[in-house]
């Protein structure tokens, strides 16, 4: 494993990966400021205790600094991976009375967070909130505890969008016929990987006119652009991908008992990951970066 932010392998040969970890928070973060610029002065946060949680909160207050907005963290909650008693976080959110939640919760712990925060008036319209990552327990957000006009992320797979494709459309119908529920983005990961490969070894052997080898395969992977459920994708020659991501405001304007997205923003991750053997931090103080 690494932290996130900092490549461990800057040139890897037989390794690939999916898009940095940290693209859902800087995306969150230019919709947040986007949004609500001019309307929050204190922030709060409660993320989970590991790299992913610490560089989003980070990056989160560095996005918010290279645009001028003005801040004061007021609170930061870090719950250890696996905590589901979440009372005394959320007590310790209310009491500091922040303008804007950041969080980065997504796991069991995130519909438990939802119930307690509800239960406590944290969500009573006064406070602002950030979930870049909701989208993977989309479904557990239940309308009784999940306010409209949170911000929310879904990654790589919204699957209700209103302009999605006809392979996303297919997808969707299928996977809920088949399981009464409805997916989120590590469906997504799972299909552009297999395409990735699937293409990479198609290429090579067009290519070599041949069944291909691993070096072909890999050399036939570097750069090779895919379509995938929720979008394009490509493969960068670095060996980590490049895709499309969704986030929007939450809305109860649904058939469903969870809520799901309005006014959704869809942008690419080379907009929101560094570049080939860039420094994450230096490149969020220097790159332009548009909201």
């Amino acid at each position: 494993t690494q932290d996130g932010v900092k490549e461990t392998m800057p040139n890897p040969r037989y390794v690939f990966r999916s898009t940095d970890n940290e693209c859902e928070a800087v995306m969150g973060s230019l919709l947040a400021i986007k949004h609500w610029k001019g309307q929050f002065a204190t922030i709060a946060g409660i993320n989970p205790d590991y790299s992913y949680g610490r560089n989003n909160f980070a990056a989160f207050q560095a996005l918010l600094k290279k645009f001028g907005v003005e801040h004061k963290v007021v609170a930061d909650q870090w719950p250890k991976v696996g905590t589901l008693d979440l009372t005394s976080h959320v007590a310790a959110l209310k009491a500091a009375k922040p303008d804007l939640v950041f969080s980065s919760l997504l796991f069991a712990d995130l519909p438990i967070f939802m119930k307690t925060a509800h239960g406590a008036g944290l969500m009573d319209g006064k406070t602002k909130f950030v979930f870049p990552a909701a989208g993977f327990q989309h479904t557990l957000l239940k309308k009784e505890f999940t306010p409209e006009g949170m911000l929310f992320g879904h990654n790589t797979l919204y699957f209700n969008a209103d302009n999605a494709t006809p392979l996303q459309k297919q997808f969707v119908q299928e996977y809920e016929a088949k399981y009464k529920d409805y997916p989120h983005w590590e469906a997504d990961r799972a299909y552009f990987a297999m395409q990735i490969y699937k293409a990479g070894v198609e290429a090579a052997q067009k290519a070599k006119n041949a069944w291909p080898g691993v070096e072909d395969v890999i050399n036939a992977m570097e750069g090779l652009k895919v379509d995938s459920l929720g979008g394009p994708g490509q493969m960068r020659k670095d060996h980590i991908a490049e895709q499309t991501f969704y986030q929007g405001m939450t809305t109860h304007k649904n058939r469903f008992d969870f809520a799901t997205l309005t006014d959704v923003t869809k942008m690419y991750s080379d907009q929101l990951q560094k570049p080939p053997g860039a420094d994450f931090w230096k490149w969020i103080e220097t790159a332009p970066i548009k909201l």
